[in-house]
């Protein structure tokens, strides 16, 4: 998804990066940041990390990281959801 098209889902309240690391071509950011969705009103917090590699003056590669299912959560309008991790336990409803 575009920056451009995500901005009609979400509005970005806050954007920070906290730590940078340069190597040649590379570089990695690290930081938080929160969205509000634009249907539902829920804010949602996330670390999130990007890779970049350059040729030349140009991105040649980009990778973006973040809690998913937490950004996804922001959608959520109501119902519960439920999980089961442990095979000798059993499934939990939150």
């Amino acid at each position: 998804m575009s920056l451009r098209r995500m901005q009609r889902f979400w509005k970005t309240l806050d954007f920070r990066v906290t730590d940078t690391i340069e190597q040649g071509n590379r570089v990695a950011l690290f930081g938080t940041f929160t969205y509000k969705s634009i249907a539902t009103g829920t804010e949602i917090t996330s670390p999130f990390g990007v890779l970049a590699r350059f040729e030349g003056e140009k991105i040649a590669y980009i990778q973006f990281l973040e809690d998913s299912y937490g950004t996804a959560s922001s959608f959520k309008t109501g119902g519960a959801t439920r999980f089961h991790s442990d095979p000798s336990g059993r499934e939990v409803e939150a």
